[in-house]
This record gives C-alpha cells, sequence and structure tokens, in this order.
C-alpha cells in the first residue's frame, strides 16, 4: 500500500477507536457498528500475521543490499618499521662486523571487483632504508612505486550472470517476499470477509431462533387460554412448553455461536488484544447481496495463473534454481586466471628524487601471465551440479502441480458460486411455501382442525426453511469471496494497491 493509503488506514484506526470509546459512553448495550470495509482497514493495519509478513521484505531488501555490497571497492593502508642485525659475512666488503638495517615505509592502495570476476587495483608504496654496509651508496635510500594489478577469470568464475547471480537470486528473493506479502494479505482478506458473512448469518439465524421462541410461547398462551373452555388438552399444553424449552435451548446456542462469531472477526482485526472491546458486541451495518455474477471458466483459470502471487513466487524460485544450476556447472571448470600488472617505479637519496621518477614514469616494469589450477577428481563439483539440477526439477514438478491446483480452486469456486446461487432459489421457494403451510395450519387450528403437535412440526418447518435461505444467501456471499481468492483478485476487488 502507497503511504498516502497507510496514513488513512491509520486514521480510520484512531477514528474507529475513538468512536467505539465514545460509544461505550452514549451506547447502554456497548455495540460497535463496523462495516466489511472497516473491517477490511482494520486487518490491514492490526492483524499480526500482516505485520510479521510485512518485515520479510525489508529482510530481503537488506540481504539485496549485502549482495550488491560485494562489488563495492576497498582500501587498504599499512605503515611498515623494521629493523634488523647480523652478523656480516664480508666485514672487508661492508667495514662492520654486524650487518644493521633500518625501514620505514607506507603502502596505499585501492581494489575493485569486475562485474567479470575479475578486480583490478592500483596501489602506492613509499620506502626509506638506512644501513652500515659501505656496500649501499645511497644511504639512506628512498625508493617509490605505482602499481597496477589486473586479474580475471577465463574459466571458473568467469562471466556477467555467474558473478551477479547472487544479487539476481537476492532480488528475486526480495519480489518473492512481497509476493508472499500479497497472498498473506488476500488470504487474511478473505479470512476477514468470512468472518464478516459468518457473524451475519449467526445474527440473522439468532432472530429467526428468537422468532421461533416466540411462536412457541405465542402457542403456549393459546393453548392456556383454550384450556379454560376446553378447546385444549393437557397434552397440547405439555408440548408447546417442551416447544419453547427447546426453543429456548436454540436461542442459548445461537447466542453462543453469535459470540463465538465475534471473537473470530475480532480476533482477525486484532480488536481482541484491547480488553475493553471482549464484551463489545459487533453489529455489521452491510447486508448480503444476492447479485448474479457471470464467469467464464476458461477466461478465469488464465486469469487466476496470471494474477496468483503463488504462481509468481513459484516462478520466481525456478529461475533462481536456473541460476545454480548455471553456477554449479561454471564451477565445474578449472581455475584460468588471466594476471598482470605495471609498475612505475623510483629510487633515490631523497623522498622528492623517487616521486620525480614515478611521476615521469622514468623507470618501468610489467607482467602478464596465466594462472592454471586444476582439482584433482570433481568429486564436490559434480555433486553440486547434481543436487542443483534436481532441485530444479523438483521446482518444475512443484510449478506444474501448483497449476494443477490453480486449475481446480477456480473450477470448483465457480461450481460452487453457481450451486449456491440455485440455493438461494431454491430455499426462497420452501421458505415461501413453508409460511403459506403454516399460516393455513393456523388458521385450521383455531378452528379446531388442526393439533399442537402439527402445528409446532410446521413452525419448526418453517424455521428450517428460513434457515437453509439465509445460509444459502451468506454462502453465496462466501464463495463470491473464495472466486476472488481462487483468481487472486482480492485486493483490487478491494481497492487496496500493493506498494512498489
Amino acid at each position: 500500500m502507497d503511504k498516502k493509503l497507510r496514513y488513512a488506514f491509520h486514521f480510520l484506526v484512531l477514528y474507529l477507536l475513538c468512536m467505539a470509546l465514545t460509544s461505550y459512553a452514549e451506547e447502554p448495550d456497548n455495540q460497535i457498528r463496523l462495516s466489511l470495509q472497516e473491517c477490511v482497514s482494520l486487518a490491514l493495519e492490526s492483524n499480526l500475521n500482516v505485520r510479521i509478513q510485512r518485515i520479510d521484505p525489508r529482510i530481503q531488501g537488506a540481504l539485496l543490499t549485502k549482495a550488491k555490497g560485494s562489488f563495492d571497492p576497498s582500501a587498504s593502508f599499512g605503515p611498515t618499521i623494521s629493523k634488523s642485525e647480523e652478523p656480516s659475512s664480508t666485514p672487508f666488503l661492508t667495514g662492520a662486523d654486524v650487518r644493521t638495517s633500518e625501514s620505514q615505509g607506507v603502502n596505499l592502495g585501492i581494489n575493485d571487483p569486475i562485474i567479470t570476476g575479475g578486480s583490478y587495483g592500483l596501489s602506492f608504496n613509499s620506502n626509506r632504508s638506512e644501513s652500515n654496509s659501505e656496500l649501499q651508496t645511497l644511504n639512506p635510500a628512498y625508493r617509490s612505486g605505482l602499481t597496477l594489478n589486473v586479474t580475471q577469470p577465463l574459466l571458473d568464475g568467469f562471466g556477467i550472470s555467474v558473478n551477479r547471480s547472487s544479487i539476481t537470486i537476492a532480488r528475486n528473493n526480495q519480489d518473492i517476499s512481497i509476493l508472499r506479502l500479497k497472498s498473506q494479505l488476500i488470504g487474511t482478506l478473505s479470512e476477514v470477509q468470512d468472518a464478516y458473512w459468518g457473524l451475519v448469518f449467526e445474527l440473522e439465524n439468532l432472530k429467526v431462533q428468537q422468532l421461533a421462541l416466540k411462536q412457541a410461547e405465542d402457542l403456549l398462551a393459546i393453548n392456556q387460554q383454550f384450556k379454560e373452555v376446553g378447546k385444549a388438552t393437557v397434552s397440547d399444553i405439555l408440548q408447546a412448553q417442551a416447544a419453547v424449552a427447546s426453543r429456548e435451548a436454540d436461542v442459548i446456542d445461537t447466542t453462543d455461536s453469535v459470540k463465538d462469531a465475534e471473537d473470530n472477526l475480532k480476533r482477525i482485526t486484532n480488536m481482541i488484544q484491547d480488553e475493553a472491546l471482549w464484551d463489545a458486541a459487533i453489529v455489521p451495518v452491510d447486508a448480503p447481496t444476492t447479485e448474479e455474477v457471470e464467469v467464464d471458466l476458461e477466461e478465469s483459470i488464465a486469469a487466476a495463473v496470471k494474477n496468483r502471487p503463488e504462481y509468481a513466487q513459484a516462478e520466481l524460485d525456478l529461475q533462481n534454481s536456473d541460476i545454480y544450476v548455471k553456477v554449479a556447472k561454471n564451477r565445474r571448470f578449472p581455475t584460468l586466471d588471466l594476471e598482470g600488472s605495471y609498475t612505475l617505479n623510483g629510487l633515490g637519496g631523497d623522498l622528492d628524487e623517487p616521486l620525480s621518477q614515478v611521476g615521469g614514469a622514468d623507470y618501468r616494469s610489467w607482467f602478464v601471465g596465466l594462472a592454471l589450477r586444476m582439482p584433482l577428481g570433481e568429486r564436490g563439483a559434480k555433486a553440486d551440479l547434481k543436487k542443483s539440477q534436481f532441485e530444479k526439477e523438483q521446482k518444475l514438478l512443484a510449478l506444474k502441480d501448483l497449476e494443477q491446483q490453480i486449475i481446480a480452486d477456480v473450477r470448483g469456486a465457480v461450481r460452487q458460486l453457481e450451486t449456491d446461487r440455485k440455493r438461494i432459489e431454491a430455499t426462497k421457494v420452501a421458505e415461501d411455501l413453508a409460511k403459506q403451510v403454516l399460516k393455513t395450519e393456523e388458521e385450521k387450528y383455531n378452528l379446531g382442525l388442526s393439533t399442537s403437535y402439527e402445528l409446532l412440526q410446521f413452525q419448526a418447518s418453517l424455521v428450517t426453511a428460513t434457515k437453509n435461505r439465509l445460509r444459502a444467501v451468506i454462502d453465496y456471499r462466501r464463495s463470491m469471496v473464495y472466486l476472488n481468492q481462487a483468481l487472486g483478485i482480492t485486493l483490487e476487488n478491494l481497492d487496496i494497491e500493493m506498494e512498489e
């Protein structure tokens, strides 16, 4: 999400908390009214799994910077001082039985890796030496040198792609971490929507159970009146009382289900961390809609393969395997390095003289050579190559399996959406008919043409039919959520953009 959206989320969270705290003082029943979009915003900002996953791209970004740092230049500085005393092997030439020498120097250098695998460096050294030997004509003697060194692998370690492999893999891993974050967001927001509609169902079902309880209580009151005038028996009274007790138990069970659904939604949105919100009742303000959605199966499968972050993640993982195989193949080559150096030399009786000679390039030396190192036996390199090839084959099969899973997910989601749409139509008809049958049975009962038992059975049938219709409507909304998740378009449907 971009910064503006993030700031909006912060503001929304503060606003919701303020409204919630205000509602405690104003609302005697301690209610929090929340829309689906507000629950989504709370989850984006506060869900712990999302917050955990958001850190991973930063970690991978640091690892990418570390990989790039392998090509950073390095500087060196080294002052030296030495003194030695040893017996002279030629005292008649040196003029002393003990030969002594002292030297002080400094070395400066910079080395820079090359993207092709080699490196170049520039170093400067200056040295002052003094001895008691008469054979040393310059005493003290000053030496200076400026050297350019170049090393370039020609086989093992050669190539831009090989030497940039760590950077490419680190960049892919950073993209993978972002895709994991997107997967986490899709999963969490799908869970939020599912929990929201689950709470809506439990609240509506509670109303149905409360209505069924009221119907049983009304029938009990009617039977008690009828008994006084001889129109009802003791059995009628007992049947009504049993129905009241049974439906009271249904109300208690459904109330508990409502609390469970509230806690589930509070957990996902992280509201449960605030003890002040534990007993607050969540009142959903959005009602489920049943608009018909036309879905083309083939287009949906193609879109899912394109949009699902898991598939893009698996593709990047396969790219990393290709790089590992390429690097492992390169490691099987022998080491053949091209080495060269070019040096400007200077020598004199004072410090200025050798520096002047170096600056004027009066004395030069150079070197070019090849260094070949060939291991006797390549079991380690061969094993690494085999391992990389097997891992690539494994990830290729995993990618194909994921593609099949995506196809199955989309097919199942589309089929379930169509099934739930048909269920809505069927359960609506069943509910309407149950209402008509119950109305007819109530009229018959008032005329003495029916029994309490039959009336209670038809009341229960209407409760079941209404509950089935509610379940079908909510399941249709949940199927829309699952379809969007299967297509990988949950964030787009909620107008949420991932930050770059």
